[in-house]
């Protein structure tokens, strides 16, 4: 009898996975894209914005993106990409071109390292603040440090 439960569970389990529906518009997700469950327009959608850069109009009407209406609004498309966790960096390399690869590896690259330096900076600058902030209210020295 537990079996039997248990295979219902696993079969109910199973019917809902081929079920997902897309994290941007709610339509029949084809797979896991670009770090989330999207469908194929979705996914096609967010790999162009990317691959070329585009960059759309502006709108400040926060647009309910569904699968009926998702080519309406570009821009609020996007950031409903960008907000249910669709990343560029999730990116699989599969069946992209080998020139493409490199260079969106080179690119990758270069953006972790602008960070780590901007963040060795940061540390550089925080570590002197503390050195002069112990300077000025700790200044020990040997005399002091006999009276004690």
């Amino acid at each position: 009898m537990i079996f039997s439960g248990a295979q219902a569970g696993l079969d109910e389990l199973s019917s809902a996975a081929l079920n997902l529906e897309c994290r941007v518009c709610g339509d029949k997700a084809s797979g896991y894209h670009y770090g989330v469950h999207a469908c194929e327009g979705c996914k096609g959608f967010f790999r162009r914005t990317i691959r070329l850069k585009l960059e759309y109009d502006k709108c400040d009407r926060n647009c309910k993106i569904q699968k009926k209406n998702r080519n309406k609004c570009q821009y609020c498309r996007f950031q409903k990409c960008l907000s249910v966790g669709m990343s560029h960096n999730a990116i699989r390399f599969g069946r992209m071109p080998q020139s493409e690869k490199m260079k969106l590896k080179a690119e990758i690259l270069t953006c972790e390292r602008e960070v780590e330096n901007s963040q060795l900076a940061d540390q550089k600058t925080l570590a002197k603040q503390i050195y002069e902030a112990y300077l000025k209210n700790f200044n020990m020295n040997k005399t002091k440090a006999r009276a004690i």
